[in-house]
């Protein structure tokens, strides 16, 4: 029989993996709670899925020239795995991104990284596991949680090897997630280099180590040989440098798209960035009014840290942020949280570790309670977002079709009844419809067209390039305008149809006076809905 010295060894492991499990409880009830049946956007990446699964390649259109109309290459790639075997995307996406949370929480309990006190890593775990931000896009169908883990393994592990003397296989292991992220999204190319800069910037105090040519080299040589091939094909594939929903979304604005930036990051401050940056400078002033000589190195990696996520926030910012309307909160800052939070809880770790276990408990217990707190409102509007619209079932039921299942709406099965499969449709939203209707689909907003993509921004906003020259030219069978059919029946104004953009403007103004489209007034919902007339030829010329 063992003694009990035998047996203390395994104590923290055990409660690590207690605290874990309560930590996997809580973030299901809360992502149960913030299903929802898939963001549109999430279709357009199993719309691929779809066809590369049926064996047509990484296409929108079958038969047409491939566009990188997706975000996100490897999420197309699992996304056709249940597809090939007849099973549901958004159903895999949600079990995968959910995992990845999982994933994130069980590292930050049990990695031996950075964080040597037990309180302070459950503190890391917990921020992920009640974040409602997480938990929300953890259930969108969209790749950012996966995303966001991957970030969050390479940089724990890269800290962790920069703490101490690092490990060959642990850099090219570090440096094999940062290339696997950055074939998920394209900011892992960012990620990667700013990490890599962390690296370069941290000078060595007396007796520290310094990282040689050697040691480098394993830390840019796997990165390199999965993005580069991955670079290269698409490059070779597509002939662009960016994905064509860059072109879409951001190019050509001149920096018109700065002031939504702004407010885009205004609106991640108060949840999500404002209590972290605080406790950061504080803790950094506290340090260097207490301490003479180099700071510690764990303090002086936790510090870059902050630097690295502060690049990261001005890259969103750059861009003009994202489209809320389509994405709700700030999904955007959601990669970077992590490892704000890591940076955070580095220096909270350093700072206590002359504490007694009951006040460090009680502080890790306090910083919990005050995120929790911060991001209450927006955990508010999330749920809000994600209620379903009619439970006369009980809510219980609802959210549990939410969860398991897809659901195409009134549009699909509407529009394959009044087209033919052959002929093309054009709509403003290119995820949902598209996919569950299975007809060959015009993007108006040009995600997945090239020739729209590359027109210049002639106004503020995300997603506002048109061409409606060029959609007419195309003749699509339907033609779907997101503005209220009051204003094509003249009752009230564009603004008041809920229009705004002047692409969609001028595009009514053309179908008013073209003779060889009808306005369909019986058609679902409440949006402008023009069909070609049956005697002017097959659509999608």
């Amino acid at each position: 029989m063992s003694s009990p010295s035998e047996r203390t060894p395994a104590t923290p492991v055990l409660a690590s993996l207690l605290t874990g499990m309560v930590l996997l409880l809580v973030f299901s009830l809360l992502g149960l709670l913030v299903t929802t049946s898939g963001l549109d956007d999430s279709f357009i990446t199993y719309r691929y899925a779809k066809h590369l699964a049926q064996g047509h390649g990484i296409l929108w259109n079958v038969g047409e020239p491939p566009v990188e109309g997706y975000t996100s290459f490897l999420w197309v790639i699992l996304n056709s795995i249940p597809l090939r075997f007849g099973g549901s995307p958004l159903l895999m996406s949600k079990a995968l991104a959910t995992a990845s949370a999982f994933a994130i929480m069980l590292l930050a309990l049990l990695y031996p990284g950075p964080i040597r006190s037990r309180a302070w890593r459950a503190v890391l775990a917990a921020l992920v596991a009640t974040c409602p931000l997480v938990a929300f896009y953890a259930h969108s169908g969209m790749e950012t949680v996966f995303f966001t883990a991957l970030l969050f393994a390479a940089v724990l592990v890269l800290v962790h090897e920069l703490s101490g003397r690092p490990r060959p296989a642990r850099l090219a292991l570090a440096s094999l997630l940062f290339g696997i992220s950055a074939i998920t999204r394209p900011e892992g190319v960012l990620m990667f280099g700013l990490s890599g800069l962390l690296c370069l910037s941290l000078r060595p105090a007396p007796g520290e180590h310094r990282l040689s040519r050697r040691e480098l080299l394993l830390l840019a040589a796997p990165f390199l040989a999965v993005w580069l091939t991955y670079f290269l094909w698409r490059l070779q594939e597509y002939g662009w440098l960016f994905p064509n929903t860059y072109y879409a979304k951001h190019s050509g604005n001149r920096l018109q798209n700065l002031p939504l930036g702004l407010n885009y990051l205004l609106l991640a401050w108060s949840p999500y960035l404002s209590l972290p940056v605080a406790l950061l400078g504080l803790l950094a002033l506290m340090r260097s009014r207490q301490e003479q000589g180099p700071a510690p190195r764990e303090v002086r990696i936790a510090l870059r840290l902050a630097a690295v996520s502060a690049c990261y926030v001005l890259y969103i910012i750059w861009v003009g942020g994202d489209d809320r309307a389509a994405f709700p909160s700030v999904r955007l800052f959601l990669p970077v949280l992590p490892v704000l939070w890591l940076s955070l809880v580095m220096m909270f770790d350093g700072a206590s570790r002359d504490w007694t276990p009951g006040a460090r408990s009680l502080a890790a217990l306090g910083l919990v309670l005050l995120m929790v707190i911060n991001w209450g409102q927006d955990a508010i509007q999330l749920v809000r977002f994600a209620l379903p619209s009619n439970t006369p079932r009980g809510l219980l039921r609802a959210k549990l079709e939410q969860l398991l299942h897809e659901q195409p709406g009134l549009l699909p099965g509407w529009i394959q009844q009044h087209t033919r499969p052959h002929e093309y449709i054009a709509v403003p939203w290119a995820g949902r419809v598209p996919y569950f209707s299975e007809r060959p689909t015009l993007d108006m907003l040009g995600l997945n067209d090239v020739h729209i993509a590359h027109q210049p921004s002639r106004q503020r906003g995300i997603d506002v390039k048109m061409d409606p020259a060029y959609i007419l030219a195309r003749r699509p069978k339907l033609i779907f305008v997101n503005v209220g059919r009051c204003y094509v029946k003249k009752e009230c104004s564009f603004e008041q149809a809920g229009g705004w953009k002047l692409g969609d403007r001028e595009l009514l103004e053309l179908l008013r006076n073209a003779p060889e489209y009808e306005w369909l007034e019986d058609a679902p919902g409440t949006l402008s809905v023009f069909r070609l007339r049956d005697n002017t030829g097959d659509s999608g010329s």
